[in-house]
């Protein structure tokens, strides 16, 4: 199965992502899902398929996604949310 999806790039929430399936609109994504993520920047077009590589999660969970709801999202790795709690020197 190959799926083409674009890449967006959450302005409120950083190391936060966005795939979009081809053929659906941000229009229509829930309303709380559009407040969370606030403006989106398209960076990346792709194809994904089963043999395809991410960097930070699993490609059968993106593929799963795209097919059942038409997006995933894509959060920061855990170990990187608990660096940036107050009190961990994180500046913001």
């Amino acid at each position: 199965m190959k799926i083409k999806c674009e890449v967006y790039r959450c302005s409120r929430k950083a190391d936060t992502y966005l795939y979009l399936g081809a053929g659906k609109r941000l229009e229509e994504l829930p309303d709380g899902l559009k407040s969370l993520l606030g403006d989106l920047t398209q960076f990346l077009n792709l194809e994904l398929n089963e043999s395809s590589k991410l960097a930070q999660v699993k490609t059968s969970e993106v593929l799963t996604a795209l097919g059942d709801q038409g997006y995933f999202l894509q959060m920061p790795p855990a170990d990187l949310l608990k660096s940036q709690t107050p009190g961990s020197g994180y500046i913001q």
